[in-house]
């Protein structure tokens, strides 16, 4: 199919979609005419390559010359900002894509604005200050989302997670609690990286040269951000069930935890099981993984509702008790959403498209 920049072809406009006629030359090429604008836009003229991709669905992507660089841009204007919003603000620009950020202020910036702008820096990732002057700091990314797999951060999060896990039980069994002296920076590292999987999720729903790079179509990538926000809850609850054991381990013995200990033992390996078969496409795996989680979820609620019923004094058991059991269920909670998710993205992998004339 050839394309030009004809205008006689007829034009329906319906939304933001344009229908335009197919028409013959040479006898056998197809051609259609392009938006005007589009052409302008990108900056394209005659003789300029264009790419032309046949999406699952059967339509077509018109994309200009791929070589070309374009950045996104924001301005934060300080003055204008409500009292304490800075970082929230550019938590936000970052997760959408955005490659520099400039943040002004008429007055000049403040010390607590510019503490709350490292605080960014420091919890984000490629993301550095270009220029720094008294009234503005124009910060830019460094970091090329081609560069790192999401399936590479998916992973380097279920290590953090389960590094705190493994080291709590390993202060819960006597060694030193200093293992988790790096608990809120092993957290803040698990968040780094769920909001870096946004970011290039974002950037892959804009530009179809990243999706591409990526290895990921849209649906995957989206699938992969909700595969990413559930490791980053399980991270919290990691933090939260350490710090149970850092200030109460004396009271945590180990005849009473022994019942959901053991299935936190279940809870990590069925996390393995599905984070190894992300990509192998083992479904049987994962759906084993699944059954195993759901029951290790009744266990733990049938060791709640023992304390709920008032029987806890009798076996020694309390509200930390409780406590401890919630946050390994609610790990495995987590978990299965993750699994959820995967089985998604595997049977979306496995539909193919059908020609209702054909059928």
């Amino acid at each position: 199919m050839a394309a030009t920049t004809h205008t006689e072809a007829t034009t329906m406009s319906e939304s933001n979609v344009e229908y335009r006629k197919l028409q013959i030359t040479g006898g056998s090429t197809f051609i259609v005419s392009l938006p005007k604008h589009w052409i302008r836009d990108n900056g394209l003229k005659q003789s300029d390559v264009v790419g032309v991709e046949v999406l699952p669905s059967g339509e077509l992507q018109l994309t200009p010359n791929e070589t070309r660089s374009f950045k996104r841009r924001a301005t934060l204007d300080l003055d204008r900002l409500p009292q304490g919003a800075l970082f929230d603000f550019l938590i936000g620009m970052y997760v959408s894509g955005c490659d520099a950020i400039t943040v002004h202020s008429k007055d000049g910036l403040s010390s607590a604005q510019r503490r709350t702008i490292r605080t960014f820096l420091r919890d984000t990732r490629g993301m550095e200050i270009a220029d720094d002057s008294e009234r503005s700091v124009d910060i830019i990314s460094l970091l090329n989302p081609n560069e790192l797999p999401l399936q590479v951060s998916l992973n380097r999060m279920y290590l953090l997670v389960t590094s705190v896990v493994d080291d709590a039980i390993d202060v819960l069994d006597g060694e030193d609690a200093d293992l988790l002296i790096d608990l809120e920076d092993r957290e803040r590292q698990v968040d780094a990286r769920r909001m870096l999987v946004d970011r290039q999720v974002a950037m892959a729903l804009q530009s179809p040269s990243i999706e591409r790079t990526l290895g990921v179509d849209r649906f995957q990538a989206m699938e992969h951000a909700s595969m990413a926000r559930a490791l980053e809850r399980m991270g919290d609850h990691a933090r939260s069930f350490a710090n149970i054991i850092v200030n109460h381990r004396d009271r945590l013995t180990p005849d009473v935890v022994k019942q959901p200990r053991q299935q936190l033992d279940v809870w990590a390996a069925s996390l393995r099981s599905i984070i190894r078969n992300t990509y192998s496409k083992d479904v049987n795996a994962i759906i084993d993984a699944k059954r195993n989680l759901h029951a290790a979820i009744k266990a733990l609620e049938s060791f709640e509702e023992d304390i709920v019923e008032g029987n806890a004094g009798k076996k020694g058991r309390s509200v930390l008790h409780f406590r401890f059991s919630e946050k390994i269920r609610r790990l495995c909670a987590y978990s299965i959403d993750l699994s959820e998710t995967l089985i998604n993205m595997l049977m979306a992998s496995r539909i193919t498209s059908l020609d209702p004339d054909r059928t």
